[in-house]
């Protein structure tokens, strides 16, 4: 017997399982490509706000005839860069990829792009005085960061890079050619040819605009 002209024809399991299988492949295959996308958009982000910073960061130079010192504990960007003159909108530009982080002491300062000004040990007592204290990394000085003004010039900006970390402690300290050095791993440039979410940081220093070069010694 013929069904009627206006019956529906159902689906049957077996097509069913078929779409959900098509869904599910397409799926495994657009979202890591999602990801990756928001990853890269992320890492231009952060060179484009690096590349601002040291434009203020050199604008400011050119006034006071040097560049302005550490400010806080987490050696967030100076309050010299917008207040009294403007050379950035704002020194509270959170770190894409230190988003999520929150200190339960510090709050938002834990968030924010890590900039040092580069020192000789015999400048410490001057910023000490004032609280505006150098990070030890900063520091050029034997059995700190050794040679740090001929390698970064006089400042250091750091993102987290999409891996999120800092630094690495657990690496052997002299691993990657850094001498023995405080930074434990986090002067390793991230480099997404070892992955879109690769070991890292995003890194811009006076002398170097992306990434550094291999330090000798």
């Amino acid at each position: 017997m013929n069904p009627p002209p206006n019956a529906r024809r159902a689906f049957t399991l077996i097509e069913l399982l078929i779409v959900v299988a098509i869904i599910t492949i397409l799926a495994a295959i657009a979202v890591p490509n999602f990801l990756e996308a928001m990853t890269r958009a992320k890492v231009s982000r952060v060179q484009s706000d690096l590349r601002t910073i040291a434009t203020g960061l050199e604008s400011y130079r050119s006034d006071n005839n040097d560049y302005p010192p550490n400010d806080g504990i987490f050696n967030v960007l100076p309050r010299e860069l917008s207040t009294p003159i403007s050379y950035l909108t704002s020194t509270n530009l959170i770190d894409p990829f230190n988003d999520r982080e929150h200190h339960p002491v510090h709050g938002e300062l834990a968030r924010f792009y890590t900039y040092q000004l580069i020192v000789k040990v015999e400048e410490v007592a001057r910023f000490t005085a004032i609280g505006r204290p150098p990070a030890i990394e900063a520091i050029d000085a034997p059995f700190l960061n050794e040679g740090a003004l001929a390698f970064y010039g006089r400042w250091r900006m750091v993102s987290n890079g999409p891996d999120r970390v800092y630094s690495q402690p657990g690496l052997p300290i002299d691993a990657f050619n850094l001498r023995g050095n405080v930074l434990l791993g986090a002067d390793i440039p991230y480099d997404p040819t070892n992955g879109t979410v690769s070991f890292g940081n995003i890194i811009r220093t006076q002398r170097h605009a992306n990434g550094l070069p291999p330090r000798d010694g």
